[in-house]
């Protein structure tokens, strides 16, 4: 019997462009999968620990995004087409200020692209 999942998120959310940065005491390359207000999904190869606190940079449209994060979820991907990274961290996002609230809304307003 297939279980079906309840979706949790309660915001929009869009795949977004690689070129991202997670800084946890220094940085790691990061690929953005996924961004909504609320949090992210990342792809990369460093595995830290849930719970752990650093900063998020990107681009999003032309202008640059930094929030503060918290790691919610670490999975380690068995796929090798799903490169690149081997691990999906899931981020929630810690603090989010006005100027930043205002690019991610604008993002996340755009059409999707195919």
């Amino acid at each position: 019997m297939t279980e079906r999942l309840e979706e949790r998120r309660r915001t929009a959310r869009l795949a977004a462009k690689d070129g991202s940065e997670l800084w946890l005491g220094r940085p790691h390359a990061v690929r953005l999968v996924e961004i909504s207000m609320t949090g992210a999904l990342l792809r990369t190869s460093h595995s830290p620990p849930v719970g752990e606190r650093g900063e998020l940079r990107t681009k999003l449209g032309d202008n640059t995004f930094a929030v503060q994060v918290e790691v919610r979820r670490v999975v380690v991907q068995s796929d090798p087409g799903e490169l690149p990274g081997r691990y999906s961290l899931g981020v929630t996002f810690v603090s989010l200020d006005a100027e930043n609230r205002r690019c991610l809304e604008r993002f996340l307003r755009q059409p999707a692209s195919p």
